[in-house]
């Protein structure tokens, strides 16, 4: 009878049940992952409409009024960087249509108060960021903000008490150097006008709350605008909570990526399409994404709780001049919109703003865009651990069933079996993920140099290191028959079972963390544990057929779908946001490794079912596919190589919708009168090479290199501290200059080239400067001058004592300090108290005066050579120009033209 089943085992491991079986497999996880695709990407039809429902007969948020607005904001006016022309038409705007809107409602019943602010605001802060510490300030920057509250008793107009607690629902209407802005953040704009247009047309009697509106005009240049607000307006002592809502990309829905306390999520809970999940909120909160917003600010000096949301897919184009309204997807600001709009009318109607504490003991996350979930930790806690015991039940049964059937094992026996299983998923875990980093360090290697193969498609990386992830996970299933010790009889259920106990242990350890993320490890011990007891007593074979499979292909049909179908929306989400982001976090950072590592993730947690699958048919079949799976790598390797070698290849890793970032930058230094041109990325790819050729090509000079690691990036103090991610190389423009320079031959060579830029040049001052001898400190008014400059940068090195920055004390110690400032439009000046210590060697002289103290005074030009293509010109030559002609279509470029001054004050 024995011979008799084993024979019928054979049967079932024939090459045919093989490939039949695999075939399941993978349209099981295929069919789940394009369930989630559907869902992941689907966004509400854009409302076209003129501003009411036609269903509902009420105001409504319109895309169509939205995008009219992102219109006018992105080409109308165009690049609105602080400081400039563009700044001023751009608040302008924005304040003719707040107006427009308090106009129209009038007169409709129960509309409500409708109250409009115009701030400017002068002031300093302290700015930390990348590990580098940025004093920050500004002068004159400005908010526009709206209040709609209650509106007015006529028996009680006294009563103003919806007024006492607002929301404030914030975002930005500048640019930063190198975009327009249609998404950054003319989407956040574009959105608030809609809502405040909505929402003064609706009923607001019996509204509990007001709803402040900020629009405010300085975050590009570190976040000043919403300090000045929350520091210094009159209103930042009512606003309770804050919405922020900012882009970081052009399509898709947007995310919830920040919350800080349970009311705020309760409050997202009420929109039409969620989407978002603590694990954003965990990530953030690392820095392992290199990007901020002014919700920083609200909870910092306002210690608000709030939500901050964003647009994030295909941020390729983020911060570049391809965003713009072609390439924003219709639909995205209607689910930002749409969302925006029941955030904020839940919280100004029905909910208690005062009481709000900041935590971070919520679990949420939304279920394919359809359900928000949202419960608390202690709920978690239960519902987790009550799963392990759940679980842990079935494991005792399991290994009771076990011990009681043919063959005979010990209950030890049957325990270290399982504890070598869960060794080996563990293992097959940290290779699958690690086996990736190889693949990656030959990509990125000089021999074979195909940095970034995987960056211009986000799936691409799917493609080049699935088959090392899967390699690695099954090569340790594939050790470990050979490993000393019990082991199972039948490998395969051994190792099913073993996943699910794997993560039910997992869930029990990462519940005691407290994390709110460690629900992922919930959900797949769950998933796991259901199906695992639907294989046991419901598809499972009788006890007795020993020789036959013991997990059915309905119950690996099932759960290979439900864990591709939940996992592949994180994947979305996670590859979206971090493939494109390496194109922006400098060149010291090993992307391909980091990438490598993240797919490698990826392809085991989505194809999980198959590290027990792949027992199914012996040791035998399981060498087999890890030889064709090397084979398969090899082969895609091959191909990487093929199709990288040319810049129209499908490797190479740019192209004119996924481009390459460049930042070029003309450096005129009026002390040592060198005119240089800068070049810098901010990736680790090595395809800077082609550009710096055709520039050498073009200018007749050779470059020389510069890196932060050899510590000579401050020609770029003007963009500190992301210069520190830069690295390039500068090229000296004065050959190039003189030879087309529109002088007389016979003085050309010696003809000073300061003498031919065009000026108003920056000027610095010290006033007030005095120095006390008992104490050695030196103290002194700086003042700046600098018309039609933005973005100045003073640099120096002293032991501060004392300064003007607001609620931030100066280092103990002699160090180096970076102070950036920022003006708004029309103010060409900002002034900065300092007290230094004089060191003891130099207070003789300091006594007569002649102590003096090395600024670094950088700034930039206000022309917009990348909205419009203005430069100023030195003499008749135009280097900026120049430079645009010979940069391949694959690139995307911040253009700066900056000028440095060296000062001994």
């Amino acid at each position: 009878m024995a011979g008799k089943g084993a024979l019928h085992g054979a049967e079932q491991r024939t090459l045919k049940s093989v490939v039949t079986s695999w075939v399941v497999i993978l349209i099981s996880i295929l069919l789940g992952a394009s369930v989630a695709c559907h869902f992941h990407y689907q966004i509400p039809e854009p409302a076209n409409h003129l501003g009411f429902n036609p269903k509902t007969g009420l105001s409504d948020f319109s895309e169509h009024n939205a995008m009219e607005i992102i219109s006018h904001l992105s080409e109308t006016i165009g690049y609105r960087i602080v400081g400039t022309i563009e700044e001023q038409q751009s608040y302008e705007y924005i304040d003719s249509l707040v107006h427009q809107y308090q106009k129209e409602a009038q007169g409709i019943q129960g509309s409500p108060k409708f109250d409009i602010w115009f701030q400017q605001g002068t002031s300093s802060h302290r700015f930390d960021i990348m590990d580098k510490m940025v004093l920050k300030a500004y002068t004159n920057v400005t908010n526009i903000i709206v209040r709609l509250s209650c509106p007015l008793n006529p028996d009680a107009p006294e009563d103003r008490s919806c007024e006492d607690n607002a929301v404030l629902l914030n975002s930005h209407f500048d640019t930063t150097l190198g975009s327009p802005g249609a998404t950054d953040d003319g989407s956040g704009t574009a959105v608030m006008l809609d809502v405040i247009r909505v929402l003064s047309r609706r009923d607001w009697t019996g509204y509990k709350n007001s709803i402040v509106f900020l629009f405010n005009g300085a975050e590009e240049s570190l976040q000043d605008a919403s300090h000045a607000f929350i520091t210094m307006h009159e209103l930042s002592d009512s606003i309770r909570s804050v919405v922020n809502i900012d882009a970081c990309g052009t399509t898709g829905r947007e995310i919830l990526f920040q919350a800080n306390s349970r009311e705020m999520v309760d409050a997202y809970k009420q929109v039409p399409y969620p989407h978002g999940t603590v694990m954003a909120n965990d990530v953030f909160r690392t820095g392992l994404l290199l990007s901020d917003t002014d919700f920083r600010q609200f909870v910092q000096y306002g210690n608000l709780t709030g939500i901050d949301m964003a647009i994030y897919k295909n941020s390729y184009l983020y911060h570049t001049h391809l965003d713009n309204t072609e390439n924003l997807q219709p639909g995205s600001i209607q689910h930002l919109g749409a969302n925006t709009l029941a955030i904020v009318n839940y919280l100004a109607q029905n909910a208690t703003l005062t009481g709000i504490e900041p935590s971070s003991d919520t679990v949420y996350f939304d279920i394919q865009g359809l359900f928000f979930v949202v419960y608390s930790w202690s709920t978690a806690y239960i519902i987790q651990m009550s799963t392990v015991a759940l679980a842990m039940s079935y494991f005792t049964y399991i290994v009771i069933k076990d011990h009681n059937t043919s063959p005979y094992r010990t209950i030890p026996f049957i325990l270290m079996s399982y504890t070598k299983s869960v060794f080996s998923i563990l293992f097959s875990m940290i290779i699958s993920i690690l086996a990736p980093g190889l693949i990656a360090l030959i990509l990125a290697s000089d021999v074979f140099g195909r940095h970034m193969a995987w960056f211009k498609h986000e799936w691409y990386g799917a493609i080049i290191f699935g088959p090392a992830a899967l390699i690695g996970a099954y090569i340790i299933q594939y050790f470990f028959y050979y490993l000393p010790g019990p082991q199972h009889f039948d490998m395969e259920y051994g190792t099913y079972n073993g996943l699910m106990l794997f993560f039910t242990l997992g869930t029990a350890i990462t519940t005691q963390t407290g994390v709110a993320t460690s629900y992922v490890f919930w959900i797949y011990a769950a998933l796991l544990l259901l199906n695992c007891s639907f294989n046991e007593f419901i598809s499972r074979p009788e006890p007795s057929k020993i020789f036959l499979p013991q997990v059915g292909m309905v119950a690996y049909a099932l759960i290979a779908f439900g864990i591709s179908l939940f996992y592949s929306d994180y994947t979305y989400a996670l590859v979206d946001i971090f493939v494109p982001l390496t194109g922006r976090m400098g060149v010291d950072t090993p992307v391909d490794i980091i990438v490598g590592i993240i797919y490698g993730m990826i392809v085991y947690m989505t194809s999980l079912p198959t590290v027990a699958f792949v027992h199914r048919f012996g040791k035998k079949t399981l060498k087999k596919i890890i030889v064709l799976l090397l084979i398969l790598q090899a082969a895609v390797l091959v191909a990487v190589y093929v199709g990288g070698a040319t810049t129209t290849g499908w490797a190479f890793p740019f192209d004119e919708l996924h481009p390459k970032r460049l930042f070029i930058q003309q450096l005129k230094n009026l002390t040592s009168g060198e005119i240089s041109l800068g070049v810098a990325q901010a990736d680790r790819g090595p395809y800077i090479d082609i550009i710096v050729e055709s520039i050498q090509k073009e200018f007749e000079v050779e470059p020389e290199v510069r890196n932060a690691a050899q510590g000579n990036m401050n020609d770029w103090d003007s963009i500190y501290p992301f210069s520190a991610f830069l690295g390039g190389y500068r090229f000296n423009m004065e050959p190039y200059i003189r030879k087309n320079i529109n002088i007389d031959e016979s003085v050309r060579s010696d003809f000073d080239l300061v003498n031919a830029l065009t000026g108003p040049f920056p000027e610095m001052k010290l006033h007030n400067d005095s120095y006390d001898p008992e104490t050695g400190i030196r103290s002194f008014s700086i003042i700046c001058l600098a018309p039609t400059y933005t973005w100045t940068v003073i640099a120096f090195d002293a032991q501060v004592v004392d300064w003007s920055i607001q609620d931030e004390q100066p280092l103990a110690e002699s160090s180096h300090y970076v102070v950036r400032h920022v003006s708004g439009y029309g103010n060409e000046g900002w002034t900065m108290d300092v007290s230094v210590r004089v060191p003891e060697s130099e207070r003789k002289k300091a006594e007569t005066g002649e102590w003096k103290l090395r600024f670094e005074f950088t700034a930039l030009e206000k022309e917009a050579f990348a909205g419009k293509g203005e430069e100023r010109l030195i003499g008749n030559v135009g280097v900026m120009t120049a430079v645009k002609k010979t940069l391949p279509i694959w690139t995307a470029t911040t253009w700066l033209t900056t000028v440095v001054k060296i000062w001994h004050l």
